[in-house]
């Protein structure tokens, strides 16, 4: 009998991830690319559409039946799987008609994606509620319900980026929780020639300013986890993104200062259990429903 795959197309601010996903959720093949990211990624989609239809033809020359493919995107997008914002990637072409070149395609959220996949597979299994909470160039976050993210009316819940900070702690002109806390926030308030990992290390190994920027970060959004948190109410926090799946030091303290902040009973917060892989796997899931 033929196996078969949906592909699992993850478009980043900084890189596309692409995987072929069997009907028990695991990953037969998986490949990634950088999509640039300056000012915004991936003009005109082509680069995460070649890497998707190298996968496409390596599951048609391993003998793969491909279903579908699913498309996750930081975008804002509609339910109808239209993206009604441009805010990362520099899209010219809807990507639910671009990809439907490779099978039957669907589109959704990327945040939404991790939080499906998280909720089926992951930490939130067995759960009824859950917010996922991505982190890693940007920020992003899905409250999850009865096994559905909740999109909102028009595909833009939940904002947590977008969420004010306090910015006493830097002196730079920043005013949302994606622009200061954030991987490429870390990056660019250090001085824009190294990554959110690069400048943990440096931390970890005494930077002053480098630890500053680190521990104002997991405050910040540690904080905006409370708030959210005190409106929503769910059983748990999972925290997924490249970044917010790493764990370290930088994780404790995100927990510490929402623990601290929270009142008695605060739901607990751990990482994501599928890591990087929740928002890949998660657009495969979205296909194959």
């Amino acid at each position: 009998m033929t196996s078969t795959v949906t592909l699992g197309v993850d478009i980043g601010g900084t890189k596309t991830r692409v995987a072929l996903v069997d009907e028990f959720a695991s990953i037969v093949a998986i490949d990634e690319t950088p999509t640039g990211g300056v000012p915004s990624a991936d003009p005109g989609l082509r680069v995460s559409y070649d890497i998707a239809a190298r996968m496409a033809a390596r599951a048609g020359s391993s003998g793969l039946d491909l279903r579908g493919v699913g498309v996750g995107v930081p975008e804002f997008v509609e339910p109808d799987g239209r993206l009604h914002s441009a805010l990362v990637i520099a899209w010219d072409q809807q990507p639910r008609e671009l990809f439907a070149e490779l099978g039957p395609t669907v589109v959704e959220s990327d945040v939404r994606c991790g939080a499906i996949a998280e909720c089926q597979l992951g930490a939130g299994r067995g759960l009824t509620s859950m917010l996922y909470v991505s982190v890693g160039t940007g920020i992003s976050c899905a409250l999850v319900i009865d096994g559905q993210p909740w999109s909102g009316h028009r595909g833009e819940a939940i904002s947590l980026g977008e969420f004010p900070v306090d910015r006493s702690a830097d002196r730079q002109s920043t005013s949302t929780l994606e622009e200061f806390a954030s991987g490429g926030a870390m990056g660019r308030r250090y001085g824009g020639v190294v990554g959110a990992r690069d400048v943990m290390r440096l931390a970890a190994a005494g930077d002053k300013r480098a630890r500053a920027i680190v521990e104002s970060s997991a405050s910040a959004i540690g904080s905006a986890l409370s708030w959210a948190v005190s409106m929503v109410d769910p059983q748990m926090v999972v925290l997924g993104g490249g970044m917010g799946s790493s764990g370290g030091e930088w994780f404790d303290r995100v927990r510490d200062r929402y623990r601290s902040l929270g009142s008695p009973g605060i739901p607990d917060i751990v990482t994501a259990q599928l890591g990087a892989d929740s928002g890949v796997i998660g657009a495969a899931l979205v296909a194959r429903a």
